[in-house]
């Protein structure tokens, strides 16, 4: 299990600590053992002289006392590291989905994320189970091996017996990993049936039958299924815990019964061979309910590495930005050299293509992109955004070639707002709204927002109970704060009010243009395309047209199509 080296990495001295935690409880088992049988049967206890045996009490103590601190000690190590391994795993989640591509986080989709951090939360009792699981083997293996010294033939017929229960253990564990599997993955798509019912309330509401379909096909099919599978697997587990406790009282019957009536052994043996049982019986339920926590463990690791191979991540895969680049520092141009994407369906069948684009964006334009749905031009603004890589082709920021190792630092020198953009609460653009509230404001009021822009200043957060439009409106004082050169407007009209669609028209995207800004808008209000110094058209996955608007030109040179 790549657990060990997971927490090998987190404590140098793992193994080193388990390996002493393994001989002090060896000796403690042992010693309590050997303790437990001579005073029952009275005989004296070797490796003491006679005149001292009136003070085993003496060295029992002394066991307890250190048995007990040391596993005082483990138990808040083990603490530490169980805490510290799933707060690790949890974040490393994030880490790895901030560094991989959009296409696979799309392709990957939110419920398997949430699955994931599930799974984290499953691992996270691994240290400490698997602590627990193994004091109590180290206690099965003394007792086992004190059974050989004292009587190896009886010891044999006892340790056979144990090895059949726990083949047949085993296999019926297997057939539990594999229902485990199973629910995994109907809680996958649950997951997927939920997400649909809450962000579609709306649409649910306005039809029975939709409703009922999602609740009696999808959610209430989905869960029985769990259910049946879940009560099988739960049933499973309880017979493989009986097997392990009644296990124990088997093989008192045999010494009971079967030994004595094969073997001549004498009394004082069997009854070191039945306080041994009864010494290893806990430990025997200890390890089986541990091996039950283990199978859990062992789908959470498999589903976590299916996770990391999704996106593409291999474990301690160093995971960064890429290379850093300033782009000759300010936005002077980007262009596209036969550029195509292509989408395919789970089957690998093309299913849309984005024909090879020619063309380039110079600074200060104002450019409206336009076309019907499935035109290809919200895939166009996706790879100018650099949230998509072309299928063939090259991109080019100031006359650098945008690859694999930079994409991030060229995403850095774009701001969009996508047609279904998603506004932030918290600062994370790590904004200082202090020094900057006089920029904030003159914002909020060009924005028409002064009445409902609640900024709070010692926290950061904005209020984003807003209407669609006026979220729109404070994404856009976002943008404008963040400093960059490059807009990108994703429908971004599309809830504003008329009135203020045309004052974003006439005047906001004028003002962009007066300090430097270079725009870009997906827009289907054909009344205010004499507004862009250049109109794209978008049709069957080509550019259609590319009209350059000469009243909104001066003095900047075009490469077109």
């Amino acid at each position: 299990m790549g657990l060990f080296k997971l927490l090998q990495k987190k404590s140098k001295f793992f193994y080193v600590n388990l390996g002493v935690l393994g001989l002090i409880n060896a000796v403690w088992s042992s010693a309590l053992l050997l303790f437990i049988n001579n005073k029952t049967t009275g005989e004296k206890l070797p490796f003491i002289s006679e005149q001292n045996q009136q003070y085993d009490w003496i060295i029992y103590s002394a066991l307890i006392i250190i048995s007990f601190t040391v596993a005082r000690l483990f138990q808040a190590y083990m603490i530490r590291l169980t805490y510290e391994l799933g707060n690790e795993l949890n974040l490393s989640i994030f880490d790895k989905l901030r560094f991989t591509s959009y296409k696979e986080y799309q392709k990957l989709g939110e419920e398997k994320v949430r699955t994931a951090m599930t799974d984290v939360s499953t691992l996270q009792k691994f240290p400490q189970s698997f602590i627990e699981a193994f004091n109590a083997a180290i206690m099965v293996i003394i007792g086992v091996a004190y059974l050989f010294i004292i009587h190896p033939i009886g010891a044999t017929i006892v340790f056979s017996t144990l090895v059949i229960l726990s083949a047949v253990y085993t296999i019926r564990n297997m057939s539990i990993v594999k229902d485990i599997s199973k629910v995994r993955d109907l809680a996958n798509v649950y997951q997927e049936n939920v997400n649909d019912f809450l962000r579609g309330f709306r649409e649910i509401k306005m039809s029975s039958k939709r409703s009922d379909t999602i609740y009696n096909n999808f959610l209430t099919k989905n869960r029985n299924k769990a259910k049946k599978l879940t009560i099988r697997t739960v049933t499973k587990h309880l017979v493989n815990d009986l097997i392990g406790n009644y296990a124990g009282y088997l093989m008192i019957g045999i010494i009971l019964f079967a030994l004595p009536a094969t073997l001549a052994i004498t009394q004082d043996v069997r009854t070191n061979f039945v306080v041994t049982i009864l010494f290893i019986l806990g430990p025997v339920g200890a390890v089986v309910g541990a091996l039950n926590e283990f199978t859990k463990m062992q789908v959470a690791v498999s589903r976590l590495d299916e996770f990391n191979k999704t996106l593409g991540i291999q474990q301690g895969e160093l995971l960064t930005h890429g290379d850093t680049i300033d782009f000759n520092k300010r936005f002077e141009s980007v262009r596209f050299e036969n550029v195509t994407f292509e989408y395919y369906n789970e089957k690998e069948e093309l299913t849309f293509k984005l024909n090879p684009i020619n063309l380039t964006i110079k600074k200060g334009e104002s450019i409206f992109i336009t076309g019907g749905n499935g035109s290809g031009k919200s895939t166009f603004i996706t790879l100018l955004a650099g949230l998509y890589k072309p299928t063939s082709g090259k991109i080019y920021l100031n006359d650098i070639l945008i690859d694999t190792n930079n994409y991030s630092s060229y995403r850095d020198q774009i701001s969009c707002i996508f047609t279904d953009n998603y506004l932030f609460a918290e600062n994370y653009n790590n904004f200082n709204y202090v020094d900057r509230e006089e920029e904030v404001n003159n914002l909020s009021n060009k924005m028409q927002l002064e009445k409902v822009f609640d900024l709070n200043k010692e926290t950061g957060k904005v209020k984003v109970s807003l209407s669609k439009g006026q979220q729109k409106r404070v994404a856009l004082i976002y943008s404008l704060l963040e400093g960059k050169d490059l807009l990108i407007l994703d429908e971004w009209a599309a809830e504003q009010d008329p009135e203020f669609r045309a004052y974003f028209y006439n005047t906001i995207i004028p003002n962009l243009k007066e300090r430097g800004k270079t725009v870009i808008s997906v827009t289907h209000d054909d009344a205010y395309f004499n507004q862009a110094g250049r109109l794209i058209k978008f049709n069957f996955g080509r550019v259609e047209s590319d009209t350059i608007n000469m009243q909104k030109i001066s003095n900047l040179e075009f490469i077109t199509t």
